[in-house]
């Protein structure tokens, strides 16, 4: 018998898995297109009897990659209008007051589905978490800044998800006062916006923000001018009548060739270059009133007092590297873009080769300073700048499979955090790729269960960051707490970023 829930638009009627309940599909929000494209989010329509929640809901509209891995993490599965939708997995529906993690899933702003294999809400709802994985709109859709006062919608759409979870989720034993939002990648990015956002407070009360950026927010001019180079592309205005009048197959097709033109064009765009994607959140704008290391260094800008895990991988720039040509001999581009845009004069060099990593090639250099610059040092920088709990953590374990010391790269974590290796050495040569054919059991038990820890508490069991201490924890075979690691570094970037 198919487990059912009353939610507020009507009932559902989910599965059961390994004796989980889940359901999918579960529309939070209204189709976002035909008169309402372009639009903030508006509450689903009710149905009447019982709707089946069995299959994945329509993604939103987006490319589509060839790479395994990608669809694993990113893959939407099927695309439609109908894509404000989310997946839900319970322990138990008659439980009171379960913690609740809601993932925003990664994917540069541009592709990706909370529906998708590798985001399984299974291990947590194993282990006695509500876990809730979110779609919402993506490239030109989501994150085109059209300057008129309504922008982030995107963002927006993550925050209807939250009403509605706070609305609903007691229905799936879910405590609604003990949310964690948590994202890897976009996703984290996306948390960290979700932190300076007003319309966001009180819909959470933890968060988990995986290799993101408070700094990948974009001010109202940087944002206004990929507007109008996507406009230019479309051949229309840069206004919203004219982004409406375009089909949705057109706009997808040029977000990757905007993407390209964005990522490999620093001399036209500037070092946001560096950050990849040119769909970004926009501050100083109705939504988003500040950039997220301002809102949090700012109680006018009511940043809430939450809890935050956050870090990042030990060389997060291989995954970019990878784009620019190989890692065994530098692209000259990326040179270019660590001498003339990330400000990497003599003493940051110095500190790379003289410090405890003695970085001496320039492939290492280029991704070391690429990883501190993009995301190391700022998210160091958000958890010196809060006032509320910041728990910060680096993954240090290394694919075997990749060049010794470019090996613990962007995404080698979330397998480790979902304690879901066979899922990913499941996809052949690809997952091997990942993470080798032999990886550690006992740091993904480890992981998984420091999220569900401080998914329940608000504490993962390492001391809080703080300037004296500067604890983190490193992830690594073993594991262990490091104070201020890679020092010297650091200090190089005082005053730069």
């Amino acid at each position: 018998m198919s487990p059912n829930v009353t939610t507020e638009q009507g009932i559902l009627a989910g599965t059961l898995e390994d004796g989980l309940a889940v359901f999918r599909g579960v529309p939070f929000a209204a189709p976002p297109f035909g008169p309402r494209r372009f639009s903030p989010p508006v509450a689903p329509k009710p149905w009447d009897g019982i709707r089946p929640a069995v299959e994945a809901g329509d993604a939103p509209p987006q490319p589509i990659s060839d790479d395994p891995i990608d669809r694993h993490y990113f893959g939407p599965g099927r695309q439609g209008e109908d894509c404000l939708n989310l997946e839900i997995w319970s322990p138990d529906l008659g439980a009171v007051n379960l913690p609740v993690m809601v993932w925003i899933h990664g994917g540069g702003f541009m592709t990706g589905a909370g529906s998708a294999p590798g985001y399984s809400g299974r291990t947590f709802a194993r282990d006695g978490v509500v876990h809730v994985g979110i779609n919402y709109r993506l490239g030109v859709e989501g994150f085109t800044y059209l300057g008129d006062g309504t922008d982030n919608l995107g963002l927006l759409d993550q925050v209807a998800a939250l009403e509605w979870v706070a609305r609903n989720i007691a229905a799936f034993g879910g405590d609604p006062h003990n949310v964690t939002i948590y994202g890897q990648s976009g996703g984290a990015v996306a948390v960290m916006s979700l932190l300076a956002m007003p319309a966001a407070n009180g819909l959470y009360a933890k968060a988990i923000a995986q290799s993101g950026s408070p700094m990948a927010s974009v001010d109202t001019d940087d944002a206004a001018e990929v507007t109008r180079r996507l406009a230019a592309k479309l051949g229309i205005a840069p206004t919203r009548a004219a982004f409406a009048s375009v089909p949705t197959k057109r706009t997808v097709a040029e977000t990757m060739p905007l993407a390209i033109d964005f990522a490999s064009k620093p001399w036209r765009y500037g070092a946001q270059s560096l950050n990849i994607s040119p769909f970004r959140a926009v501050h100083g704008t109705p939504s988003l009133p500040a950039a997220p290391l301002v809102a949090a260094a700012s109680p006018a800008h009511d940043q809430p007092a939450i809890p935050l895990l956050t870090g990042t991988t030990r060389n997060e720039a291989t995954f970019f590297l990878r784009g620019l040509g190989t890692l065994e001999k530098i692209n000259p581009l990326a040179a270019r873009l660590l001498e003339h845009y990330m400000d990497v004069d003599r003493p940051v060099r110095r500190a790379y080769r003289t410090g405890p990593r003695h970085i001496v090639s320039r492939v290492g250099l280029v991704e070391a300073a690429w990883t501190d610059w993009g995301l190391r040092l700022p998210t160091i920088r958000l958890a010196e700048t809060r006032s509320a709990p910041s728990y910060l953590y680096e993954f240090w374990w290394a694919s075997p499979n990749y060049p010794a010391g470019l090996g613990a790269l962007h995404t080698v974590e979330m397998p480790f955090v979902r304690d879901d290796l066979a899922g990913v050495t499941a996809l052949g040569a690809p997952g091997l790729k990942l993470v080798g054919a032999d990886p550690p059991a006992e740091l993904a038990t480890e992981m998984h269960s420091r999220w569900v820890r401080f998914a329940t508490t608000g504490d993962p069991g390492w001391p809080a960051y703080d300037r004296e201490r500067r604890a983190t924890m490193v992830f690594d075979t073993p594991s262990r707490v490091v104070e201020d690691p890679a020092s010297p570094e650091r200090q190089a970037w005082e005053g730069r970023r």
